[in-house]
C-alpha cells in the first residue's frame, strides 16, 4: 500500500457502509467476512453486476465507499465508474481488482477512482486502504511504479464530455460502418454524423477514425 496525500479528508466513522460490486459472490462474501473481523460495525452490501448496483443506488446512496471490480458481466467497471459520475453519485469509488497492470491503474485514476486496491491484499490491509481513502488519501498498489505517479494521465482526453448520441456513433464507427450507414442506423443527416465525429475526435484527442476507435478501446468505451 502506498499513500499520497489528498487535499480534503472525508473522515471515517466506526459504523461503515460499503457497496462492493463484484461478480464473484464467494470472493465478495469472503471479503465481507474478513473486513468484519476488522470492524464489527461494518455493513457491506454486495451487487454482482452493474445493473444490480444501479438499482441499489437508485434507492439508497447512503454508502461511505463503493468498491468496484474492473471486469463485470454486464459492463466494464470503468464505464460504470464514469456513469456514476454522470449521474452525480457523490460516493467515493475505489477499484478492487486482481489486475496488476499499471495501465489499468492509470485508467482507473483518470476515470475518477479515488484509489486502486489489489485483491491479493489481506483483509487487514484492504481495511487499512479503505480507512486511508476515507481520510482523503489516494491509495495505490505496491506494484504501481513510482515514476508513473507524477505522470499526467491522458489529460487531453475528455471522456465526460462525450454525449449519449456520440457514444452511439462511436459504437457504429467501431463496427466499421461508413457515415452513410451510420446515418441510416441512427436516422441522422450526414452533416450531423460528421459533426458528432468531429466532436469525438476532439474529446479523444485524435485525428482520424482509426485512432478514434483505438483510443476508445483503450478507455473501454466500446461494447
Amino acid at each position: 500500500m502506498n499513500l499520497a496525500p489528498q487535499p480534503q479528508a472525508l473522515g471515517i466513522s466506526e459504523h461503515l457502509r460499503v457497496l462492493i460490486i463484484d461478480d464473484h459472490q464467494l470472493v465478495a462474501e469472503g471479503l465481507r467476512a474478513s473486513l468484519r473481523q476488522q470492524n464489527l460495525h461494518l455493513d457491506m452490501e454486495i451487487a454482482l453486476n452493474c445493473t444490480a448496483a444501479a438499482e441499489i443506488l437508485s434507492k439508497d446512496q447512503n454508502f461511505d465507499l463503493i468498491l468496484l471490480d474492473l471486469s463485470l458481466p454486464d459492463s466494464k467497471g470503468l464505464r460504470f465508474l464514469r456513469k456514476l459520475s454522470e449521474l452525480r453519485v457523490l460516493i467515493p469509488v475505489a477499484i478492487l481488482s486482481g489486475s496488476e497492470d499499471p495501465e489499468d491503474v492509470d485508467l482507473a485514476l483518470a476515470s475518477g477512482a479515488c484509489g486502486y486496491i489489489s485483491k491479493s491484499s489481506s483483509g487487514s490491509n484492504i481495511y487499512q486502504d479503505i480507512s486511508a481513502i476515507l481520510e482523503g488519501k489516494m491509495v495505490l498498489p505496491d506494484f504501481y511504479p513510482r515514476y508513473r505517479r507524477r505522470r499526467p494521465v491522458d489529460l487531453q482526453v475528455d471522456i465526460q464530455a462525450i454525449t449519449p448520441r456520440q457514444m452511439e456513433v462511436l459504437q457504429l464507427l467501431a463496427q466499421g460502418l461508413p457515415n452513410k450507414k451510420i446515418c441510416t442506423k441512427l436516422q441522422l443527416t450526414e452533416d450531423t454524423v460528421k459533426t458528432h465525429l468531429k466532436s469525438l475526435f476532439m474529446h479523444l484527442n485524435v485525428h482520424n477514425r482509426t485512432e478514434c476507435v483505438r483510443v476508445a478501446e483503450k478507455w473501454n468505451l466500446i461494447d
